[in-house]
């Protein structure tokens, strides 16, 4: 049985859930660039075409899905006073810090040479990115198993991500052109630059405000076959990483096209992109903060159903608004936006559950095994969507720099609305069959409280 921690209560203080989210922010400032430029960088600063960059992101982050399972496993055994998940965040931030810039700088090398610059500081990157964001994902299933304050949490998290996504997403353009004039490429350089030095001060900030409050059983000593065997018996977390799968996919599918739609379709320069992405940034905290709403309206289930149906219909109209219909264009993408940040806050809630269910079921807690999979899953979804975006606008003719023909524009157009759309609806159709519903996290939830020797929260 595990004994009551140092401070038993699950209620978590304004000031924890805010330094926890800041990690989250610094995370953003290389996610939202693997998210919604990487492609443009691959293809219209770095110089690669569309189709190796899609097959390289494809490679580098399939097979990097496969070793985030195994960095979950070790920090669940990692011990130190710190914790087993905290740590990551100190000892990680630097040498991601590096490689992050290292991947935005465009050597003076031939094509091959380049390409294969490309491949190494990518999947660098994306290791580094994986060894000190997984462990930052699990701490949030360890700070409480409060149903509330782990939305909440999630919330801070989600807001606070989002404001390093706006950053990032809308000055990244703006900053090329102001760091370095006419060379986009040393601009690039410099611009990471600054972003990387902000998030190693984030990611220790997140440290030393966070606390770990739940641990495994003090007799749990299990092999890694048999935490992969148990998560596979894991029916809700199975769904939820089928689920991380196809979201992921289909968000970078949009996200990728979204670039290019605001530039050869809008005809948009750098400070209205900027624009785009902080009114998007902010509807997505907006919606971040409502989640904690929708969960006491809704339940959780029901408010990630909702979510993605919405994120879809807003989705669809991009099809046929035209470059002169701003307000409907921002009307849309406000309303998406906000709904995909209710999406994306409920999604690792639910996840944490799936950690409570596996301890409440087969009574051994692997909180880093089952973010770091579901993780795998968000990898490989990001390598199948960026794969397939590189490979469709390739083959709809995309020209880099130059002006697009009607067959280009068209490509971009679906990959923008249609194609997401009904994948999103499809998605929420299935989600219907998801068991983890109010009543059963609560039973978990006081059970578990009572194997532990703690006080049951609030349900």
């Amino acid at each position: 049985m595990i004994m009551p921690t140092e401070n038993s209560s699950m209620k978590l203080s304004f000031g924890e859930k805010f330094g926890y989210g800041l990690g989250d922010t610094a995370s953003n400032f290389v996610w939202a660039l693997m998210m919604n430029f990487i492609m443009f960088y691959y293809t219209d600063i770095f110089g690669i075409t569309a189709a190796a960059a899609g097959t390289m992101l494809l490679f580098a982050r399939s097979t990097d899905g496969v070793v985030d399972f195994f960095i979950g496993a070790i920090a669940d055994r990692t011990k130190t006073k710190w914790g087993r998940f905290r740590p990551y965040l100190v000892w990680l931030c630097v040498p991601l810090a590096v490689v992050f810039v290292l991947a935005f700088t465009t050597p003076d090398l031939s094509p091959a040479g380049k390409l294969a610059w490309a491949w190494v500081t990518y999947n660098a990157l994306m290791l580094l990115y994986s060894a000190i964001n997984i462990p930052y994902g699990a701490l949030s299933g360890v700070m409480t198993d409060d149903p509330l304050e782990r939305t909440s949490l999630n919330s801070y998290r989600m807001a606070l991500a989002q404001i390093g996504g706006i950053i990032a997403n809308s000055t990244f353009m703006v900053l090329i052109v102001k760091l370095a004039n006419d060379n986009q490429q040393l601009g690039a350089q410099r611009t990471v630059m600054l972003f990387a030095g902000t998030a190693v001060v984030l990611f220790l900030v997140s440290f030393w405000t966070t606390k770990e409050r739940i641990h495994p059983p003090a007799d749990q000593h299990t092999k890694l076959t048999q935490d992969l065997k148990t998560l596979f018996l894991n029916r809700h977390w199975l769904m939820m990483f089928i689920v991380g799968i196809i979201n992921i996919t289909l968000a970078v599918v949009r996200g990728s096209a979204g670039i290019y739609y605001l530039k050869s379709y809008l005809h948009w320069t750098g400070e209205q992109i900027g624009t785009w992405f902080l009114v998007g940034g902010l509807s997505m905290v907006f919606g971040a903060m409502l989640t904690r709403f929708a969960v006491k309206a809704m339940g959780k289930k029901w408010s990630f159903i909702v979510s993605m149906l919405l994120v879809a219909l807003t989705a669809i109209p991009f099809y046929w608004l035209k470059p002169d219909q701003t307000a409907a264009i921002y009307a849309c993408q406000i309303i998406g936006m906000m709904c995909a940040g209710v999406n994306a806050t409920l999604f690792w809630a639910l996840v944490a559950d799936t950690a409570d269910f596996q301890e409440w079921k087969f009574k051994t807690r692997t909180t880093g095994v089952v973010f770091s999979a579901t993780t795998c899953a968000q990898k490989a979804g990001m390598g199948i969507g960026a794969a397939f975006a590189g490979f469709l606008i390739t083959s709809f003719g995309y020209v880099p720099n130059a002006e697009q023909t009607p067959e280009a524009i068209r490509g971009i157009l679906l990959l923008m609305s249609l194609i997401p759309a009904v994948g999103l609806i499809l998605l929420a159709g299935s989600f219907l069959i998801y068991g983890l519903d109010e009543h059963t996290c609560k039973t978990m939830r006081d059970e578990l409280h009572e194997r532990r020797g703690t006080p049951s929260a609030a349900a």
